[in-house]
């Protein structure tokens, strides 16, 4: 037992130096665990006034108060002492260097602090600390018998944290097939939080009793989690062309949150079924890197496959009961339809503005529909590619490259066009283009213009001065964007090009 005041003071004061420290940790470092510092502020009040009431024994000579003052300081000095070291060490320097120490474990760490602080206490103040221990064996018998349940809750969540099984953040499929992100491992459960919003909790015994997946991690490390989008064909296209037409089409262009590497692969998986006869399924099966959004992600996936077997003229499968011959006599009025639509947009470009009546219809009915899903590239900078695109609805932004400058991009909106020099003189694209949104768009081969133009090669005169306009366009675009415009060919040498390229 302490006798010497000075003793006191001193302790009272190393205590009050230490939560100075700490609380200058806490406010420099992590502010948001300010609300931490009460309990350690409320332990040392009551240790400044255990240590009066101390003095006030000591001066009055009552020695059995003086005895339990003495305890109760020792303890609640320790306790604040140990509270504090383990807020400043083990919450904050530790976390700040990259070494957090799960909480289970820094729980049971400061449990050991307090129970050392406990026995210490008691022996400074005379008392037999295994007499103590011994006196209360049969409690701890009893609620051990009584808490299975919950002792086996708090071993499991121990046994968790101890072997870094499961950390927060990880995603979890369990055995019935749920799955969420641990946001929480407690003593008696674990936290999920699900996609849908929802919180599912479960107990730590049932985590270790019963399997569970752990979702992009591969040897404790994390790793890509393969996710697979099915689509149904009709049966008559070659498997191999499907697939073919589809990983094109996925990997076209990056999409957000699907890994380059390993890269995504289209198998065929049945080739029709007792039901459904009438075609074959197929998944493209690729690798997500951000879990959170699978449900978007596998929806621009499916964006791709559309537009990709939309470009090859690869239809999805129909139910079995669709009357085929019925799809065959409308296919006619379909075409039809198609090349009305074609006209509208293509009479309303200045581009064909030479062009008769009769000429623009003929293109029309050339032209092949090929739809474009967001983000993907619909052509590339320096490319050759002897034909135009027509964008009939949707927007798409040109990106042109310039050497030691960046990218310079501006937007296009139907009704536009572009890709007009590698149709009529062969020339590179200047630029690349990519769909901003969904897009639809008018393709249009040489073979087909060559038709009007062969038959009437004056044509060319005006399509150059189309040709020259649109240059000045695009020149003056780049120029508001920064960069130096190249020089524009003047519309009498677009002619001569021309008619070079169709060789008139």
């Amino acid at each position: 037992m302490t006798h010497d005041p000075r003793d006191v003071a001193l302790a009272v004061l190393s205590v009050f130096m230490l939560l100075v420290l700490v609380a200058a940790l806490v406010h420099r470092l992590a502010p948001e665990r300010k609300p931490r510092l009460r309990t350690p502020t409320l332990l040392f009040c009551a240790q400044v006034l255990l240590a009066g009431g101390w003095l006030g024994a000591r001066a009055v000579g009552a020695t059995d108060a003086l005895r339990w003052f003495d305890l109760l300081g020792r303890v609640v000095g320790g306790v604040t002492v140990v509270a504090l070291t383990s807020l400043g060490l083990l919450d904050i320097l530790l976390r700040r260097v990259g070494r957090p120490v799960p909480a289970i474990v820094a729980d049971l760490l400061t449990a050991a602090g307090y129970a050392l602080v406990l026995g210490l206490g008691l022996a400074g103040s005379g008392i037999d600390p295994t007499s103590a221990v011994a006196g209360t064996t049969v409690i701890a018998a009893v609620l051990t018998i009584s808490l299975q349940g919950t002792l086996g809750n708090v071993v499991g969540g121990v046994a968790l944290q101890l072997d870094g099984s499961l950390q927060v953040g990880d995603w979890v499929r369990l055995e019935g097939g749920r799955e969420g992100r641990v946001t929480a491992i407690r003593w008696r459960h674990v936290v999920l939080d699900t996609r849908e919003g929802d919180a599912i909790v479960v107990p730590n015994a049932i985590l270790l009793a019963q399997p569970f997946t752990l979702l992009g991690k591969r040897e404790g490390e994390a790793h890509p989690h393969r996710q697979a989008v099915t689509f149904r064909v009709d049966f008559r296209h070659p498997p191999a062309r499907v697939c073919e037409v589809v990983l094109a089409a996925v990997r076209a262009s990056p999409l957000a949150h699907v890994a380059e590497t390993p890269a995504p692969a289209v198998v065929c998986l049945e080739l029709g079924r007792a039901q459904d006869e009438s075609s074959a399924l197929y998944a493209v099966r690729y690798w997500i890197t951000d879990l959170a959004r699978d449900t978007t992600t596998d929806s621009d996936v499916r964006a791709r496959i559309h537009a990709g077997l939309r470009r090859a003229g690869i239809p999805l499968a129909l139910p079995t009961v669709s009357n085929l011959n019925a799809e065959a006599d409308d296919a006619e009025g379909q075409r039809a339809r198609r090349a009305d639509r074609a006209y509208a947009v293509l009479r309303g470009l200045d581009l064909f503005a030479a062009l008769s009546d009769a000429e623009c219809a003929r293109l029309a009915e050339g032209v092949a529909h090929v739809p474009f899903a967001p983000g993907e590239v619909i052509t590339r900078q320096g490319a050759v590619a002897h034909f135009l695109y027509v964008v009939a609805s949707g927007t798409v932004e040109v990106r042109v490259a310039l050497e030691g400058q960046p990218a310079r991009t501006w937007d296009l909106h139907a009704p536009a066009f572009f890709g007009e020099m590698g149709l009529l003189t062969g020339e590179p694209r200047r630029a690349s283009v990519v769909a901003r949104t969904p897009v639809d768009c008018l393709k249009l081969e040489r073979a087909v213009f060559e038709e009007v133009l062969v038959q009437r090669p004056e044509v060319a005169n005006g399509l150059a001065e189309a040709i020259a306009r649109r240059q000045a366009e695009l020149d003056a675009a780049t120029a508001r964007e920064g960069a130096n415009a190249p020089g524009r060919a003047s519309s009498a040498t677009i002619a001569t090009a021309i008619r070079r390229f169709f060789g008139l």
